[in-house]
């Protein structure tokens, strides 16, 4: 090991953010990092999310995120926030068109504003489509925290804009998989593309790269 640490800082609710956190944690560690995930969680009851999702929960937490909603937040496992790293990568869930709740919640805090003061971070947007306004805005964030962004990108879900958007609904209001078709007509999965899965260790070992520099 080269004696340099990452934090792999992460909310999931689906899983997505949780897969992609672990592949770049494998990333990390071959290319010499030790990494150290830590899961933000939201621990007040009712703030707790789970599916399937209440029609009026999904409306009020995408609402919150986009009117800029901060709530207390735990840690998983509680002592990764206690130490100093040479770099943080955020993975940052899209509600609406805005990073999640939680996400910025972390970066409004003393907690996040103390972790990130004089460090280098990276933002990994995982999302259905919508990538952009939560990038600018988490990296607007980490800077005003005092840290040094350098290189955030967009991992996607598969099918266009409908498809996908139908799936994510379905998803997050059921108890299964999802819906397989709609109307005769075949629905993508729901979860990160295989082309984004496939990008994450790359992007990773670049990122680690530029920051060692």
């Amino acid at each position: 090991m080269s004696g340099k640490r990452c934090l792999l800082l992460y909310y999931s609710l689906t899983g997505q953010a949780e897969k992609a956190a672990g592949l770049a944690a494998e990333a990390a560690r071959g290319v010499g990092w030790e990494p150290v995930l830590c899961r933000i969680t939201m621990p007040a009851p009712q703030d707790a999310l789970v599916r399937p999702m209440r029609i009026a929960d999904s409306k009020k937490w995408t609402q919150g995120a986009q009117k800029g909603l901060t709530v207390p937040l735990a840690y998983d496992p509680p002592e990764a926030m206690a130490h100093r790293y040479n770099a943080v990568l955020l993975f940052s869930n899209t509600w609406g068109d805005h990073p999640s709740v939680p996400m910025r919640s972390f970066l409004e805090s003393a907690q996040g504003k103390a972790l990130l003061h004089d460090s280098d971070f990276g933002v990994y947007v995982i999302c259905r489509r919508l990538w952009r306004k939560n990038l600018d805005i988490v990296r607007t964030l980490g800077e005003a925290a005092g840290g040094r962004f350098v290189d955030g990108e967009p991992f996607t879900h598969p099918g266009g804009q409908i498809g996908s958007l139908i799936q994510t609904i379905s998803y997050l209001h059921r108890s299964d998989s999802g819906l397989r078709r709609l109307f005769g007509l075949p629905l993508p999965r729901y979860g990160l593309s295989d082309e984004a899965v496939a990008r994450i260790p790359a992007f990773t070992s670049q990122l680690l790269s530029r920051m060692s520099a």
